[in-house]
């Protein structure tokens, strides 16, 4: 691999990074705006709310993967592809305190929402 390939596969890895998560916090901080009582109660992430958070972190992965596959084109997309999941699934589970309100459940899910949202991604940009 060249120098420039290299380039875009980390580009296109920051820039799927940074739609996914963006997208996410964007959708958060919307949410808790608008119903905080939909987010929380007595200190707690409501369960409603975690299934609300899995559906957004699944489009928010496919629009990451779609971003990731728009800079990185065709070729390297194993590699950008399986990159991308495994920076989404890492980030997820270094995140102590969200995971601790998440629970392991909502973690595991959200691991496999990040590999099929990616994958989605891929496929709407490369078909």
């Amino acid at each position: 691999m060249s120098i420039i390939t290299l380039s875009y596969v980390a580009l296109a890895l920051f820039l799927g990074y940074a739609v996914a998560v963006a997208l996410s916090m964007a959708a958060t901080f919307g949410i808790t705006a608008v119903s905080p009582n939909f987010v929380a109660a007595n200190n707690r992430i409501r369960r409603s709310y975690k299934y609300t958070q899995d559906a957004v972190w699944l489009v928010c992965a496919v629009a990451g993967g779609y971003v990731a596959s728009l800079v990185n084109g065709a070729s390297h997309q194993w590699l950008v592809g399986s990159g991308l999941v495994m920076i989404l699934i890492a980030v997820l589970w270094l995140n102590v305190w969200e995971m601790r309100q998440r629970g392991l459940g909502h973690q595991l899910v959200m691991s496999f929402v990040s590999a099929v949202g990616v994958a989605v991604g891929f496929a709407i940009h490369l078909r």
